[in-house]
């Protein structure tokens, strides 16, 4: 498995969990590999499958120094188009002569019976040349996979956006020869036929997150000091803004967490995601934004694991959720939610679901809509939830579909 992120973002380690879980049902006895985010020195397993690290790990490592890690990505990417391009006898001398993490995910895609791309909504692009870096690497696993007959399948995810024809080319290349593309929301196939990938080659899927289900192990409301009759609204929150942009947001949020305590509700912020790997990690924003509240809010400051998390998102009558695998844990739970839009996949899954009136981009948000939305949710969610049990029940069928679709590819 390729493309894997880190544990510390509950929703991407809930679509490796699933996606593992798919794996080893599709075959039971299949020699499984995770080549990821994470330093295999570090974390050496994820459930008890290997982890390898990855040729994208080794060129963004953190730990090095800049001027390192610019050359790394120099070195990696002439290697990489080297491996790819030329006659299979150079090619192999390129790979033997990669450094050992590089070496062991090329080993391990060329010598593959089946290579899957976790899900997720990595393959895109920004406007520059980080842009392009982001998707060649991403990209570099399945082209060796492909140039050495490995079949490749991209479970469920978002694609795009690719702003340079170039970056749409590369795409196009690589999913037309692949043996199953699972696209999640219709803006993301819209994506994919630009690039010149046919419609026929591109599958409607369904989120992984939706199949998440772990078992509950901790009692939230005795954690958080809350009693069993207590309503509870979570809220995600994340940074992605220009900074004046951000401090809005990030204001309005907290007048609209004062709004809900005002109503004798709780409010509880959630770290979905809690890493600094590229300084993502929701907990500093979240404290700026109980910093604003003139209530006092409930606070997870801590790292959680993500099985854990989910069940926090079972308690909450209510969700407002920036990150989108919060809503999802919380959908999955029957929560109303609130989802705040950065990405494409929010409005399209949400849109699937019959839910696109819950949705606010996160650039518009502001007390006013957040409150029209959140008020008629606490005095009456059953419209709502009319609205999921009407939906939901046959989106979790389809995600669970993918071990068929799996051993299909093989």
């Amino acid at each position: 498995m390729i493309n894997a992120y880190v544990r510390e973002n509950a929703g991407d380690a809930a679509l490796l969990s699933v996606c593992l879980q798919h794996i080893q049902e599709a075959f039971p006895d299949a020699d499984v590999a995770i080549a990821g985010m994470e330093d295999a020195t570090v974390h050496p397993a994820f459930e008890g499958v290997p982890n390898i690290g990855s040729i994208r790990r080794y060129a963004a490592d953190g730990t090095v120094s800049l001027p390192r890690r610019l050359l790394r990505k120099a070195l990696l990417g002439l290697a990489g188009t080297g491996a790819v391009t030329l006659p299979s006898p150079l090619a192999r001398a390129v790979l033997r002569v990669l450094p050992a993490e590089a070496r062991r995910e090329a080993d391990a895609v060329t010598r593959a019976d089946l290579v899957v791309s976790m899900g997720g909504g990595y393959v895109l692009a920004r406007p520059g040349l980080d842009g392009y870096q982001n998707v060649f690497f991403v990209l570099l696993p399945a082209l060796l996979a492909q140039k050495a007959g490995v079949p490749v399948v991209w479970a469920p995810q978002s694609f795009g956006p690719f702003p340079a024809a170039a970056q749409r080319r590369l795409v196009g290349r690589v999913m037309r020869r692949s043996a199953a593309v699972l696209a999640r929301e219709d803006v993301s196939v819209g994506e994919l036929l630009a690039c010149g990938v046919p419609a026929g080659n591109i599958e409607r899927a369904v989120d992984a997150g939706f199949a998440f289900a772990p078992e509950r192990r901790t009692d939230w409301r005795a954690r958080l000091g809350i009693g069993p009759d207590d309503r509870l609204v979570g809220i995600t929150a994340r940074r992605w803004l220009a900074p004046a942009a951000q401090e809005h947001y990030e204001r309005e949020l907290a007048r609209t967490i004062d709004a809900i305590q005002a109503t004798g509700t709780r409010a509880v912020l959630i770290p979905q995601v809690s890493t600094d790997y590229l300084g993502d990690d929701d907990r500093i924003c979240e404290r700026r934004i109980a910093g604003y509240c003139t209530s006092d809010p409930l606070m997870v400051d801590e790292v959680v694991d993500y099985r854990d998390l989910k069940g926090l998102y079972d308690e909450c009558t209510l969700l407002i959720g920036t990150r989108f695998h919060s809503v999802i844990f919380s959908l999955t739970s029957d929560v109303p939610c609130v989802a705040i839009e950065y990405e494409h996949k929010t409005r399209g899954i949400m849109a699937d679901l019959g839910l696109g009136e819950w949705v606010v981009p996160i650039a518009d948000v502001t007390y006013d809509r957040l409150w029209a939305l959140t008020e008629p949710l606490l005095k009456d969610p059953e419209p709502y939830r009319h609205i999921l049990d009407a939906n939901l029940p046959g989106y979790l069928a389809r995600a669970k579909s993918l071990p068929d679709r799996l051993r299909e590819a093989v």
